[in-house]
């Protein structure tokens, strides 16, 4: 295998590891991609309060149901001497908490809180509610009323088309303001407000379309005594429908799903029982990371949630260095810009970071200048390379705090900064300009010094951008994806933009006699 093809080979492979984590994380689970984006969660409580009176106690109340579309953050139980067990029930996935006492006796306080996710999701439709139609299921007081039930639906199978219009005719019918009185006689053996969702329910099953009575709470706003609602939820064509009696609402959590009241007891008296709802927004990326599965090897591999936080703001900084480094093998490969050394226009970016950019310009202008005079200066004292970098240092430190005070007696705040500035960098950067200066000419150090200016101007525009912190710092997968350009940025071989001024002459000789050195070439 070729060293150019191996170099592909490597380079994609990268970048597809990189982006395949990238869109794990954020299509899978849910990472926000752009920082200050939020979510709001909600607190949900039920406050149970009764009286015991030295008798065995069973109370019992639903909770939300899990399953793989919905989300349940937190759940925290307060029992009290109450014995706890949870138990699911019933081919929906209802879930249950059963506290027992033998004895208890006196005022009594059971309560039940949760924090779960904002969303107009429920859990699907199981297949076992899959029916064939069974009309005997119906509430019949007579065979008369029977059938005028079915002279009924057979009328709205008529009227209808398919599944879906006679699902919509049949909710207009039982849920119209006046019922006929076939309807109305069906209705009144059923449980009192869930009378006619109920007979919606039996009857769409009757008709083969599967159906289901969800309870739940509408998500509009902070109440301390939230109302349970119920709709309907019905498939048709295979797509899961919801039908809600009193209006459309905005947002809804569904609890539990059945006939059944959310709270039930047995030896308890003066049952009160108090629903409360409270939103908070928090960031979304907290609430990701938050629900990452301990399991899940990959993105506990590429996260620093559980370093210390000190740590963290480190990484912040630090991973947005190879985003420096990027823009720099484009700007020095296709642009041909030249600077001071390989990696230093990205350390002076950096240094930036501690001074904001026009600031630093003036303060490496002025402190480029002042060294470079000692340096030359020095360099008549014929001194080694060590002890006249540790001169130029000192010098440097000098002439920082030089400017710290007169900008101070100024009252200009940027001396507060300078002190921040990276001595070393300025160090190494003096001493590469001055051996430029020397081999070369002025002008080439000059130009050289302007070009990293320029690099390091633009990359600290990238480092210090919010977005890329966000990014690299929350999927620092796109550190493999970054490899992975500058492994095909390095196999370029083309000409650079500011080489096209430099053989501009060339690019336009197409006669082989006005190139002499053609046969050579060959």
């Amino acid at each position: 295998m070729s060293s150019h093809l191996h170099a592909r080979l490597l380079a994609f492979a990268l970048i597809l590891l990189g982006m395949g984590i990238f869109l794990h994380k954020s299509v899978q689970n849910d990472y926000p991609i752009v920082p200050d984006q939020t979510r709001t969660i909600w607190n949900l409580e039920v406050y149970i309060e009764f009286a015991a009176g030295n008798r065995p106690v069973r109370v019992e109340t639903y909770l939300p149901a899990r399953s793989d579309v919905r989300d349940v953050v937190d759940e925290q139980f307060y029992s009290g001497p109450f014995g706890l067990r949870i138990v699911q029930e019933g081919v929906e996935g209802n879930r249950k908490a059963i506290w027992t006492y033998r004895y208890p006796d006196g005022p009594k306080v059971l309560r039940y809180r949760t924090t779960m996710m904002e969303e107009n999701r429920s859990t699907p439709l199981p297949d076992s509610l899959q029916s064939e139609g069974r009309p005997a299921d119906l509430p019949f007081q007579s065979n008369l009323q029977r059938q005028a039930f079915i002279v009924w639906i057979s009328t709205i199978r008529r009227q209808s088309a398919d599944n879906e219009s006679l699902v919509e005719l049949t909710l207009q019918e039982i849920f119209s303001p006046t019922l006929s009185d076939e309807l109305a006689a069906l209705i009144r053996p059923l449980p009192g407000s869930l009378g006619r969702l109920e007979l919606a329910r039996t009857v769409l099953e009757s008709q083969g379309v599967p159906a289901r009575i969800a309870n739940g709470v509408y998500l509009d706003d902070a109440r301390r005594r939230a109302e349970i609602v119920s709709w309907l939820e019905y498939r048709v064509d295979g797509r899961d429908r919801r039908y809600f009696p009193n209006g459309n609402p905005s947002k809804f959590f569904p609890i539990w799903y059945g006939l059944g009241e959310i709270v039930e007891a047995v030896g308890a008296s003066e049952m009160s029982t108090q629903i409360s709802l409270q939103p908070s927004r928090y960031a979304a990326s907290t609430i990701a990371r938050s629900q990452v599965d301990d399991g899940n090897f990959v993105l506990r591999m590429f996260s620093f949630d559980a370093l210390p936080l000190t740590t963290q703001l480190v990484y912040r900084v630090l991973l947005t260095i190879p985003v420096g480094i990027l823009l720099l093998v484009f700007l020095r490969q296709f642009i041909g810009l030249q600077t001071l050394g390989t990696f230093m226009p990205v350390l002076i970016g950096i240094a930036f970071r501690e001074t904001a950019l026009l600031t630093g310009l003036i303060l490496f202008s002025i402190l480029i200048a002042l060294g470079l005079a000692m340096r030359f200066y020095l360099e008549k004292l014929k001194l080694l390379l060590v002890p006249r970098l540790a001169v130029v240092l000192i010098f440097i430190v000098l002439s920082m705090a030089a400017i710290t005070i007169l900008m101070s007696d100024g009252e200009q705040r940027i001396g507060l900064s300078i002190s921040l500035f990276p001595m070393v960098i300025l160090t190494m950067t003096i001493e590469r300009m001055s051996i430029v200066w020397e081999e070369y000419s002025g002008s080439e150090a000059i130009k050289q010094g302007l070009g990293s200016l320029a690099v390091a101007s633009i990359t600290y525009l990238a480092m210090s951008n919010r977005y890329v912190e966000y990014l690299m710092f929350n999927f620092p997968e796109l550190l493999l994806v970054i490899m992975g350009l500058c492994l095909l940025m390095g196999r370029y071989m083309g000409m650079r933009l500011s080489e096209l001024r430099r053989f501009r002459e060339l690019i336009g000789i197409k006669d082989e006699a006005e190139f002499p050195f053609k046969d050579k070439a060959e």
